[in-house]
């Protein structure tokens, strides 16, 4: 039986002050980490048209990115990408969702965290 592709979005916080130059920096980093893996692709999801007058075609969801993996034991790898990420700001939090089952990170390492990480994952076939 051949695995279909897993999808899931990631919504990126990286603080209270932040403005959105730091939140579009912030994601490109991540998404460029995220590149780097064996992933199908790392996307920026679309918001809707631009504002009249304005030169771009459609708006980027601000802070937001949307992973797809080709097998499901490919999470553990993103899922530990973006952990690693965290860690370099006690600033950051992320959202992931699949199916509607979210999990929110923030870049407070702990037992609690990395438990309930690999519940996550294991609902959703990757342990």
């Amino acid at each position: 039986m051949e695995e279909r592709p897993v999808t899931f979005g990631i919504h990126i916080i990286v603080g209270a002050d932040s403005d959105p130059e730091e939140i579009a920096k912030a994601t490109s980093q991540l998404r460029r980490e995220l590149l780097a893996l064996d992933v199908e692709a790392v996307e920026v999801p679309q918001e809707g048209e631009a504002p009249p007058g304005s030169k771009g075609l459609e708006l980027a969801a601000l802070g937001a990115l949307v992973v797809t993996v080709a097998r499901s034991p490919l999470l553990n790898s993103v899922v530990a990408a973006i952990r690693s990420w965290l860690g370099a700001s006690q600033q950051r939090s992320i959202k992931l969702q699949i199916a509607g089952d979210v999990l929110e990170l923030t870049g407070v390492s702990s037992k609690e965290q990395r438990r309930l990480t690999d519940e996550w994952l294991r609902r959703h076939g990757s342990q």
